[in-house]
């Protein structure tokens, strides 16, 4: 195994994470992920008990390597997926934070899941939010810059990296805007030990989404994802299309909570709408990072992190080369 201390902490042979996402990060991306040499995490934080555990039976079929669940740190939602967790035991439960982590509530799951024999990775979308996961006894910390897909925060991984390189001493790990080799040699250049991905893992071979989401995020240029509900505290970043118009046009439209009610409604299902169904232009969300115009191919996971890390040491080559 790697001497990498997220490697080691999380019992994988790449410092790679692929980061759980909601009808994307089923069973058969989860395993590929992780027989290949990473850590795969199912997207399962808002799903209901049988979804759960059918998930992990699943994966657990695939493979037998290292693999996490994600839970939100959420009081009305930590019962239900720790539940599962302590029945189960996957190797690592995956704690995603919107901004705020409360200290207490963290001290209390943390202790549970490790009793039960699990690593407790936490992503961050702050400082103090990072700080206070390792206060609370996170194994390992994510911090996700706004470049990412999905729920993001207000600043960039180049921002938020080495402030948290610097703030910490568990290991971090980078997210937001990586998709290849030169991303992941910034990551460590910053300070992380390691990366995690999410947007080009929405094109890897073993993916169950619809072909349509594939085709999209493969076409998609500079400058085609939007960030929609800001008004309702939780931001995300996804592709632009009549939807993401639909949302801005009712956060410019109206008063934030009344913004809010009416966001909340017109983006229920939406995701499902583009992950299963395919309505990737009309009434569907497509949760890509900034980096999506990176996507150019489907590959199959292993040669996804594969070509990362050779990537990675090209880059490092080239920079031990450079002179200033």
């Amino acid at each position: 195994m790697s001497n990498n201390r997220v490697c080691k902490v999380l019992g994988i042979d790449k410092p790679i994470i692929q980061g759980p996402m909601a009808w994307v990060s089923t069973a058969p991306l989860v395993a590929a992920v992780s027989e290949s040499g990473g850590l795969g995490v199912l997207g399962v934080g808002f799903a209901p008990i049988d979804f759960i555990k059918e998930q992990i039976i699943a994966t657990r079929y695939l493979t037998d390597k290292p693999f996490g669940i994600n839970v939100i740190m959420n009081s009305e939602l930590l019962d239900h997926v720790t539940k599962i967790a302590l029945e189960e035991r996957p190797a690592v439960i995956y704690a995603d934070t919107l901004i705020g982590l409360d200290l207490e509530l963290s001290k209390i799951y943390f202790a549970k899941w490790h009793e039960a024999g699990l690593k407790v990775v936490v992503k961050a979308s702050t400082i103090q939010d990072a700080v206070t996961a390792e206060r609370a006894g996170a194994d390992v910390v994510i911090v996700k810059g706004w470049e990412g897909g999905g729920h993001t925060s207000y600043e960039a991984t180049t921002v938020l990296v080495p402030q948290a390189a610097d703030a910490l001493s568990i290991p971090i790990i980078a997210s937001g805007g990586i998709a290849d080799g030169r991303g992941m040699a910034a990551a460590i250049a910053l300070g992380a030990e390691g990366i995690e991905m999410g947007t080009i893992f929405m094109c890897a071979e073993e993916t169950p989404v619809h072909q349509n989401v594939k085709d999209i995020m493969i076409s998609a240029d500079d400058m085609q994802t939007v960030i929609t509900g800001t008004c309702t505290d939780e931001p995300c970043r996804q592709l632009k299309n009549k939807l993401s118009d639909e949302m801005i046009d009712i956060e410019n439209s109206f008063p934030k909570a009344d913004a809010a009610i009416k966001l909340k409604a017109v983006a229920e299902s939406s995701l499902r709408k583009a992950m299963l169904e395919g309505d990737v232009h009309e009434k569907g969300a497509v949760m890509a990072g900034q980096i999506v115009p990176l996507v150019k191919e489907i590959r199959t996971a292993k040669d996804i992190m594969n070509d990362v890390i050779r990537g990675y040491h090209e880059t490092v080559s080239h920079i031990t080369k450079f002179e200033i």
